[in-house]
């Protein structure tokens, strides 16, 4: 049974919806409040008095406070369902309005794969915003794949094609992806055997990025000098001699680097521009998406 946090009547209890929905799920799906208070851009104290409020407009306590941490109750797993469908229908109804725009305001929010060089998405940014002083950009860097049903952003640069979701994609960049080194580097390393180089590589929190599985399914006793969660760290780090990288070879080539191997690793690398079906048209949405495509279309006129 649920355990009761405060005894009161039906004539007594708030007819107000609570806000705190968008903290119980946030909560839940990171297990912490720390983690959620990163993810929500606020304080773990604060995340836990919207927890608390929302317990007390409920009557029963959700999560158990103990030394270790947060611990879900019995009562969570009934609410739960409740939450992301009230927290859904927010949504559907956020959308709606949105979409009562007349010209593009407000904020748009950009997840960015880790290591997206910064140029390829500023490209022309200053003549952008100036014809539309009403936007403000967030570029959200994500590790992960963000999910756009639940708002987490508006749009999002992919290196895959979406294949679930309510989503609208168009391929912006094809690339191939190459083993690169200075050509010093390449020079000293007898018979260009991969196993002889020194290595710079993503930190283990991108072990699931195609550089990161390919590396460890062909050279796995690389002797990596340099982990880092940015791809332009590691580039610049490749750019000093300190070792060989995987990357995109238009982005090695900029860079100075070249093959250590005659031909690329894979020639269908790809970059996707993703959207939420229901937010593409919404002006606000519309501009930003129209104004990346405009920018890497120039791109392929220019080596990136």
């Amino acid at each position: 049974m649920p355990r009761t946090v405060t005894q009161r009547s039906e004539n007594d209890m708030p007819r107000e919806i609570p806000v705190g929905l968008e903290v119980l799920l946030c909560v839940a799906r990171r297990g912490s409040a720390t983690q959620a208070a990163r993810d929500l851009h606020t304080t773990p104290a604060r995340v836990l008095r919207r927890l608390a409020a929302l317990e007390a407009w409920l009557g029963t306590t959700l999560f158990d406070r103990t030394p270790s941490g947060l611990v879900p109750t019995p009562a969570l797993e009934r609410v739960l369902p409740w939450a992301e469908q009230a927290a859904g229908a927010v949504g559907q109804m956020r959308d709606e309005l949105a979409g009562l725009e007349r010209a593009p305001v407000g904020q748009v929010h950009l997840a960015l794969f880790p290591g997206l060089p910064a140029f390829l998405v500023t490209r022309g940014l200053d003549r952008f915003l100036t014809r539309h002083p009403g936007l403000t950009l967030h570029f959200e860097p994500a590790s992960a794949v963000v999910d756009l049903s639940r708002r987490e952003a508006d749009l999002a640069i992919r290196t895959v094609r979406p294949t679930s979701g309510d989503l609208v994609a168009q391929r912006v960049s094809t690339f191939s992806v190459a083993v690169m080194a200075t050509p010093s580097l390449v020079r000293r390393t007898s018979r260009r055997r991969l196993r002889d180089l020194p290595w710079v590589a993503f930190s283990d929190s991108l072990s699931n990025t195609s550089e990161s599985m390919w590396l460890r399914a062909n050279v796995p006793d690389a002797r990596v000098v340099l982990r880092a969660p940015d791809q332009q760290v590691l580039l610049s780090a490749a750019q000093a001699g300190v070792g060989a990288v995987v990357v995109g070879e238009p982005l090695g080539l900029l860079a100075g680097l070249v093959r250590v191997r005659e031909e690329p690793i894979s020639t269908n690398g790809e970059l996707w521009l993703v959207a939420h079906r229901a937010l593409r048209p919404v002006p606000r949405v519309d501009a930003v998406w129209n104004w990346l495509i405009t920018a890497f279309q120039r791109g392929r006129r220019d080596p990136w």
